[in-house]
């Protein structure tokens, strides 16, 4: 499960990550240090004429069929075992895949004495691209941009902290993961696998468990990081 991540991105750090034309409209989004569902995130996806470009979407995806958006909140995550034929995320995976950007994210490992939060993040500090999708949804005037993060299987350095992990896409694979012909097997390859980093795993505060916590000191490890 990915239910918190940290996206405090430059812009350059942005265009260079994705590669993005030279003509694609400056985005600032808010910074989110300790972001949580519901909540909106800058994207990367292609726009109606196959380009890349940057958008601003809410976490939680509410499929076009759904009532209301309160659904969005039990579909942060998609199985990259079964997205391609849950009702909620099929369509979607066949043809509005996404990329999310992101710092890092945080899982609880249960402890003696509850749970212990960690940040993990590449250990290179480099930024990392979540597999996602987006979906379109309107009723009675209201229109939604929603995200969902794809999770895998975790990875072997991560597995002492939590089973599930976020579905990170290779750059070499971010072609082939926003075109929408790319065919179904090739992209479960690219989702299939988790993603092995190396990996920092950072004991952070419990501060991190109350959203409305979200500053650069949530990131502040308790004691000296370990790298896997």
């Amino acid at each position: 499960m990915c239910g918190r991540l940290s996206q405090n991105l430059t812009w350059q750090q942005i265009y260079t990550l994705y590669t993005l034309p030279d003509s694609t409209p400056r985005l600032d989004p808010q910074p989110r240090y300790n972001g949580a569902p519901t909540q909106e995130f800058a994207l990367c996806r292609l726009d109606e004429n196959g380009t890349r470009s940057m958008a601003v979407l809410r976490w939680g995806l509410v499929p076009f069929w759904a009532k209301d958006v309160k659904i969005g909140a039990r579909l942060i995550n998609a199985r990259a075992e079964t997205v391609h034929e849950k009702p909620a995320f099929r369509s979607a995976f066949r043809a509005r895949r996404c990329l999310i950007p992101s710092n890092g994210w945080f899982e609880w490992k249960r402890t003696g004495g509850g749970k212990q939060p960690y940040f993990l993040a590449l250990e290179s500090s480099a930024p990392v691209s979540f597999a996602a999708l987006w979906e379109q949804w309107g009723r009675d005037g209201q229109h939604i941009e929603s995200f969902t993060i794809i999770t895998t299987e975790a990875s072997p350095g991560l597995t002492d902290i939590h089973d599930r992990q976020p579905a990170v896409v290779d750059p070499d694979d971010f072609t082939d993961w926003l075109d929408p012909g790319t065919p179904q097997e090739t992209l479960k390859e690219i989702i299939g696998p988790p993603y092995e980093g190396p990996y920092e795993i950072r004991p952070v505060s419990d501060m991190v468990n109350r959203v409305a916590n979200d500053t650069p000191d949530i990131l502040t490890p308790l004691v000296r990081n370990t790298l896997f």
